[in-house]
């Protein structure tokens, strides 16, 4: 099953959602064609960061509970970013982060 959300809409992702056992998390993006001119200035690269933060009790308890392009793996290996994209140059996702809920440990949310 996939789902494609927009700005401001939200899905579940709780422990308690019977049957959802393994996420991916997409995010994909591409430059805004624009006009150019002579004194236009030339298209430059757009970096963005997909990132999950793991938290006990609402909060961060350590940064290696931070998943992102510079820590790739969860030391519990439940949440795996795919690789850092500079440019978003492609189709499709630019950058994924894979999760394993049921492997998520009870501390954790």
């Amino acid at each position: 099953m996939s789902i494609s959300l927009q700005k401001g809409q939200k899905v579940s992702l709780s422990k308690d959602n019977a049957g959802l056992g393994k996420v991916i998390i997409g995010l994909g993006w591409d430059e805004v064609q624009q006009k150019r001119g002579l004194f236009a200035p030339k298209p430059a690269a757009i970096d963005c960061d997909a990132s999950a933060i793991l938290l006990q009790n609402g909060h961060v308890m350590d940064k290696a509970d931070i998943v992102f392009f510079g820590n790739l793996q969860h030391y519990t290996g439940t949440v795996q970013h795919m690789g850092d994209n500079l440019t978003g140059a492609g189709d499709g996702d630019d950058e994924q982060i894979r999760i394993d809920l049921t492997k998520v440990p009870a501390n954790l949310n």
